[in-house]
């Protein structure tokens, strides 16, 4: 019986770590898509003309997208957790 319990027990222990690292790479990669975004919406706002304004107004609706996304994947995952997202 308590080598079910430590099986049971190791295998949560594993199944919340790969939890955790696949959020860690989910946070990683919304971290690049991001700096690159805002790269990029720079570099288009600095050149001034209408068509590099139009660009750079899509890609900050595009980054706005990206962290709404993360916002609600980041609040999942907590809640998954037990933690809470309040800050209070």
């Amino acid at each position: 019986m308590s080598l079910i319990k430590t099986l049971a027990k190791s295998l949560q222990l594993y199944l919340e770590l790969r939890n955790r690292l696949a959020f860690f790479e989910i946070k990683n990669q919304h971290r690049n898509i991001k700096n690159e975004l805002i790269n990029e919406i720079e570099e288009l706002r600095a050149a001034g003309d209408s068509n590099s304004s139009d660009r750079a107004d899509l890609l900050r609706k595009r980054l706005k997208s990206e962290n709404d996304d993360f916002e609600h994947i980041s609040t999942v995952f907590i809640k998954a957790q037990g933690g809470s997202t309040n800050s209070d």
